[in-house]
């Protein structure tokens, strides 16, 4: 498995492909270079290259890997994605099922069966529990912003128990990272808000996600409602999220905090580079096509906005 999927990579290396991206001088190019380096047919609609290569990537470990349950909590930020867009398109009485991500866990047809039938077939436990009761708390309140915060935390409880049940250690370490830094984030997002202290407290008790280091009660106080990122880096004992975090305090905004974060995630796989054999080649594999593809895409969308 583990040289299947190194020999499956795509032309050249992470860094050369990206390259050859930077080079297109059009969108229409852009896409076509993506299909090339990452050895896939042309979708007609060239502007879902990027979906089409992460869901190629995805496809290769599956097909590779004795157990792709290992894998499970990587991929179910895409279930996550795929459920709130189904409550919303029901809720609004509007059909995207064109929209869905076909790299999670649960295909995108049942995805649309469920929402059809309004059942929860194949979801991860927690968010299909949350899923039932995002649906009856927007009916309820009308506030959309419920369905987000109610399955991104469901999403986590599914991702630790995963990755708990299957013990791979870089695994568990990626999503206590990602937890973290989804904490941060949030603090980040309420503190610059300049919200009340009750009102910070409150969004930030209903934003927060299980599984990383910090407990809940390092990210709230009584003086501002939410803690200064500064005092919560010295919580972290992991040296990858406390050097990021420590680094996110200097960000200029939320967007170059969470590149850093991102980053940090990648870096916890470089120990691995050179390791032969193990899940873990899989797991690198899988983010660093991630990130290439978060690359083609700010790339696109410079061309969209003209530049």
């Amino acid at each position: 498995s583990s040289s299947f999927l190194r020999a499956g990579e795509g032309i050249g290396s992470a860094s050369s492909r990206t390259m050859r991206m930077l080079e297109a001088s059009s969108a229409e190019q852009l896409y076509q270079t993506a299909a090339e380096v990452f050895r896939i047919p042309m979708p007609s609609d060239g502007k879902t290259v990027f979906d089409a290569a992460f869901s190629d990537a995805v496809e290769k470990v599956r097909s590779a890997v004795p157990d792709v349950s290992v894998y499970d909590p990587l991929l179910y930020k895409y279930d996550c994605t795929n459920i709130k867009l189904a409550i919303k398109c029901a809720v609004q009485d509007i059909r995207a099922f064109q929209d869905f991500y076909t790299c999670g866990t649960v295909s995108a047809a049942q995805m649309e069966e469920n929402l059809q039938k309004d059942t929860a077939h194949g979801l991860p436990p927690a968010m299909a529990e949350a899923a039932q009761i995002a649906r009856q708390e927007y009916a309820k309140t009308g506030e959309a912003r419920c369905i987000d915060l109610l399955l991104d935390r469901a999403c986590f409880v599914d991702m630790s128990a995963a990755a708990n049940a299957e013990n791979v250690p870089l695994i568990q370490k990626i999503v206590c990272m990602r937890a973290d830094f989804a904490n941060v984030l949030a603090c980040m997002r309420i503190r610059s808000g300049g919200v009340a202290a009750d009102a910070a407290r409150t969004l930030m008790n209903r934003a927060f996600v299980p599984g990383g280091q910090v407990e809940l009660s390092v990210f709230v106080n009584d003086e501002s409602g939410c803690a200064d990122i500064g005092q919560i880096s010295g919580c972290l004992g992991d040296c990858y999220v406390r050097n990021a975090v420590r680094h996110a305090v200097t960000a200029a905004d939320i967007g170059r905090a969470q590149k850093i974060f991102d980053e940090a995630v990648l870096a916890a796989c470089q120990p691995y580079r050179f390791k032969p054999f193990g899940p873990e080649i899989a797991v690198r594999y899988l983010l660093i096509r991630e990130a290439e593809i978060t690359n083609g895409r700010i790339i696109a969308s410079r061309f969209s906005a003209g530049t």
